[in-house]
């Protein structure tokens, strides 16, 4: 019991300090470094090829990135709004008309152009001598500027 006073009294402070640049917060830090000294001191198993605290920083990182894996998997994002569906709606299809008509250019043209229109990203590119990257930017970005006015006529 007193090797792992003298081993938490060694090393859990700057453990914790590195565990607090991971988690960003305090009550996080405090659990993934408690979480990596009780692993450390009972699961794992020291080789000797680096130094201690690099080992334990290690355990740390890996405990870490699989909270956060697992903490992705839970927090799903709402999808975004089908532009394709809503154009089908008519009452959707008006509001997102009108506001696409207040954008102003390159984004109406390219929206109109992709959506109405049904050219595909290479043709408009050609119209306005531009990449097709730079087509699916401007047409996000169009996306994103509708979106907004929509929302807000509904508030």
């Amino acid at each position: 019991m007193k090797d792992i006073e003298e081993f938490y009294n060694t090393y859990g402070g700057r453990l914790y300090a590195y565990c607090l640049t991971l988690a960003k917060n305090r009550s996080d830090a405090e659990e993934l470094a408690a979480e990596t000294l009780f692993r450390a001191v009972q699961k794992e198993t020291f080789r000797g090829e680096s130094d201690l605290f690099t080992w334990l920083c290690a355990i740390a990182r890996n405990l870490f990135l699989a909270e956060e894996k697992k903490r992705k998997k839970r927090a799903k994002p709402d999808p975004p709004p089908d532009f394709d569906s809503a154009l089908l709606d008519r009452d959707d299809a008006t509001g997102i008309l009108l506001a696409m008509n207040s954008l102003e250019e390159p984004y109406r043209g390219v929206f109109f152009l992709k959506t109405v229109g049904s050219l595909p990203p290479e043709n408009i590119a050609k119209i306005y001598k531009k990449s097709v990257n730079w087509v699916y930017v401007v047409y996000h970005r169009a996306k994103l500027k509708i979106l907004e006015k929509l929302e807000g006529n509904r508030e």
